[in-house]
């Protein structure tokens, strides 16, 4: 986790800690998240005014990467503009902008992070202030559920893995760094039915990344690795064909291309084949290191172009990094491979995502 460092940041005074209430009377509290944001967001007031000696004219924008709820985030956003705007700043004015503020709301496995950018001219000072997880009774209700069934497990690591619908028996396909093992299921186990091995066309990158498209169907299935592309009829694994292909189209570098332009502090993320109340679902993990456990949690897309992702819904919380995250070929589904930091073991997760009501 970043900590700020040399600001000497104090608690703002207490009648700018408290949330803003409307101008008939009516609470505005509900929806807030809590009093420690108000304390850490009256902090990054603190720190504006200081950078910025008010009256001057900001320009406040506001992302969420978080699992926070939509109305958190406009009760984060009333805030920032009330707060500000009693120290004598002002927006939406005539003039040109003097100062230009842009805050991220994202999240790790000990609780949210506000990242702001302060901009003033061509100097740039960047501050982050950590906020505890609240209490499971304050988690936000509704959006997009999450349920989880685990497929597979194995000490060697997984790439990617899919379930084609074959009929009977259940099919299993894992993709592993050299291999592409194929399962059938059998008295409630799968049971290996054969593999292929894929043989280094260049030594394997350190930390390889794989890919199983069966967008046409297993008859034209391919397995896509770093440099190398398996084709043929994963119905019958003696068809399949593997050779050196360029990287610059790899599905990884695609997803890294649409992530950046609606998920940008996410980790991996996958456009899924669901809509919720008009708008496309996509899933994404969290944005930590390898040697952390994660989470999965949905986003709504937005319509507008330009508009990012919002968290909605309650995040799937896992036990360990998700080194994979693929749409999978059924509706509202995707395939997550999770390396378990308790047993070592990488793991095939199915995740369903549903509408809540």
């Amino acid at each position: 986790m970043l900590a700020l460092g040399g600001y000497g940041l104090r608690a703002q005074a207490l009648s700018l800690l408290a949330p803003p209430s409307a101008a008939d009377g009516t609470d505005q509290t509900t929806s807030f998240p809590s009093s420690q944001w108000a304390e850490k967001l009256g902090a990054l007031g603190d720190l504006v005014a200081r950078i910025s000696p008010p009256p001057e004219n900001v320009e406040l924008l506001v992302n969420n990467m978080s699992s926070l709820s939509a109305d958190k985030i406009a009760a984060i956003d009333e805030w920032l503009r009330t707060n500000l705007a009693s120290r004598r700043f002002r927006f939406g004015e005539a003039e040109a902008v003097n100062t230009h503020l842009k805050v991220t709301l994202s999240e790790g496995t000990q609780g949210y992070l506000i990242v702001a950018q302060i901009r003033r001219g061509k100097d740039l000072q960047v501050a982050i202030f950590p906020v505890g997880r609240p209490e499971a009774a304050e988690k936000p209700v509704g959006g997009v559920r999450l349920e989880d069934q685990l497929i597979w497990e194995q000490p060697g690591k997984v790439l990617d893995f899919a379930l084609p619908e074959l009929g009977a028996p259940p099919t299993l396909i894992v993709l592993e760094v050299g291999r592409i093992a194929f399962y059938v299921r059998s008295q409630q186990q799968w049971q290996l039915n054969g593999s292929v091995t894929i043989p280094p066309m260049r030594p394997w990158l350190r930390v390889p990344r794989g890919y199983l498209d069966l967008s046409r169907g297993l008859a034209e299935t391919t397995a896509i690795l770093s440099g190398v592309d398996c084709k043929g009829d994963f119905g019958h694994p003696e068809t399949i064909q593997c050779d050196f292909v360029s990287q610059q189209d790899a599905p990884w570098a695609l997803e890294e291309e649409w992530k950046l332009k609606n998920l940008a502090s996410a980790g991996d993320a996958a456009l899924i084949s669901l809509t919720c109340h008009g708008r496309s679902i996509a899933l994404a993990t969290g944005s930590g290191d390898w040697t952390e456990t994660d989470f999965v949690q949905g986003y709504e897309v937005g319509t507008l172009k330009g508009q990012q992702a919002m968290a909605s819904g309650e995040p799937l919380e896992l036990k360990g990094p998700v080194t994979a995250l693929w749409p999978a070929e059924a509706s509202g589904r995707a395939r997550a491979v999770v390396e378990n930091l308790q047993t070592g073991s990488y793991e095939a997760h199915l995740v369903t995502a549903t509408c809540s009501q």
